[in-house]
């Protein structure tokens, strides 16, 4: 009766709960920062098509068969797959073959330590050996369910990494085109530069403009065309970066500049904040990592109890190979054995402890990660639409310092204002053309940051 309650008291300590799987989160019912129209597509597995750029899909697809960490990734789920096979195959039996051969000599002392006599004998004996542990707690199924949620992370990880490399390529590629659009406007400065320039130089001829006018023309002009370099040296860095994560050598990358790619932008529907959960490849990336956890600290547990394993030899043994397979040579063996952990200095409880704190610790990770993806949605979402307010202010300031530019150079040449006046204006115009530059260019990288944070990816199929 004693070790039936001692038996009882183990499987109730083997059943008891651990700790809750699944942390709570409170999830609102919106974003605070989503249009208010819904009718809109949702976020497409390839939203870099959205763009319409060809150049990109090239890229892109180049991308995802040639990028380095994406190989990585790849060969991470077939180790971890692998990894899988191994705990599996702890829950069956295990089969070996045996076979020893043996000849020995056997010696008998005769009178005074003389030898009198020996025997030698060949013992030959093959086998079939068998062992299986019994899985009564629970530690090697969860141990396999540990490796198949490893396995489930790897896959996720392969998505996030897929994701973060398509969406740091789109940035870097708009961002190559917003320093291509600058270059573009500073050569047309430069041309600008140098018929205000011209127009200076007649008047300093004719006597209607002062030498002073002359030199701040040319330091103008000056000063404008250093600048070219300093963009076209990070317009080609870019290029390299980008080529790098296109799994290329190092070149240039001839794109569109002129482009319009603003006005093209379609809608995206936002969705429900519950919905993240599921469509971002970090989260259930986390989430698997928590349950793998969780299923560690349940063989940690498990292995605090005994240890059941059978063991069953079937085999021959004979001393001459022509009798070995005769019916009297037969010879099998099933055995059972107990193994039960006594004194450890407190070794498995504090492994036990070890895991539940690692498990913990992935609980708090994985609701801080949720925290920062709603934070990412809600920031693309206000960056969006104030990034909108600011170039159509843009746009009106530009065209009203467009015209003030243009009355000014015109009375300039009569005579009626100094040029001071004339290149401030110009210095006002092309600085809020390459405002506007980084606004269109802001706009458009993050619409990528947007389609990463609702965890649009690249799938198979």
């Amino acid at each position: 009766m004693r070790y039936l309650c001692l038996i009882v008291l183990i499987l109730i300590t083997g059943c008891a709960p651990l700790v809750e799987e699944t942390p709570p989160i409170n999830i609102p019912g919106g974003y605070r920062n989503a249009p208010r129209s819904t009718e809109a597509p949702r976020v497409s597995s390839r939203w870099w098509k959205d763009f319409n750029d060809p150049v990109l899909d090239r890229l892109v697809d180049e991308t995802l068969r040639n990028n380095h960490d994406i190989r990585l990734a790849a060969e991470r789920v077939l180790e971890a797959r692998a990894d899988l096979g191994v705990s599996r195959a702890g829950l069956f039996p295990t089969v070996n073959l045996q076979a020893d051969i043996t000849r020995q000599r056997q010696s008998y002392p005769g009178p005074q330590g003389v030898t009198n006599s020996s025997t030698t004998a060949t013992t030959i004996r093959p086998a079939a050996v068998a062992a299986y542990e019994l899985d009564l707690w629970g530690k090697l199924s969860s141990s396999e369910r540990a490796s198949f949620q490893r396995l489930v992370s790897s896959e996720e990880n392969r998505r996030t990494v897929i994701q973060t490399v398509v969406a740091d390529l789109a940035s870097l590629y708009f961002e190559m085109i917003g320093l291509q659009r600058k270059i573009g406007l500073l050569h047309t400065r430069i041309e600008n530069n140098k018929k205000t320039l011209e127009i200076i130089k007649r008047r300093y001829r004719r006597g209607l403009s002062s030498y002073l006018d002359l030199l701040q023309a040319r330091s103008r002009l000056s000063e404008t065309e250093a600048r070219l370099p300093v963009l076209e040296r990070q317009a080609r860095d870019l290029s390299q970066r980008i080529s790098i994560i296109a799994g290329r050598y190092p070149g240039y990358i001839k794109t569109d500049p002129a482009r319009d790619y603003i006005s093209k932008l379609k809608p995206v529907a936002v969705g429900l904040p519950s919905e993240l959960l599921m469509r971002r490849p970090d989260l259930r990336e986390k989430e698997a990592q928590m349950d793998a956890l969780f299923e560690e600290l349940k063989a940690a547990r498990a292995r605090r109890f005994p240890q059941i394993s059978l063991t069953g030899s079937y085999g021959w043994v004979s001393d001459e190979l022509r009798g070995l397979f005769r019916p009297e040579s037969l010879l099998w063996r099933l055995s059972a054995g107990v193994l039960q952990p006594l004194f450890d200095a407190g070794k498995l409880r504090s492994s036990e402890e070890a895991a539940l704190s690692r498990y913990r610790q992935r609980v708090i990770a994985y609701a801080k990660t949720v925290l920062q993806a709603f934070y990412e949605v809600e920031s693309a979402l206000m960056k969006r639409q104030r990034l909108r307010e600011e170039r159509g202010h843009l746009l009106e300031l530009l065209k009203e310092v467009q015209r003030t530019y243009r009355v000014s150079l015109s009375r300039y040449q009569r005579g009626l204002v100094d040029l001071l006046r004339v290149l401030e204006l110009e210095r006002q115009l092309f600085q809020a053309q390459e405002r506007l530059i980084d606004v269109e260019t802001a706009i458009l990288t993050n619409r990528v940051f947007l389609y990463r944070a609702l965890g649009g990816t690249w799938e198979e199929g």
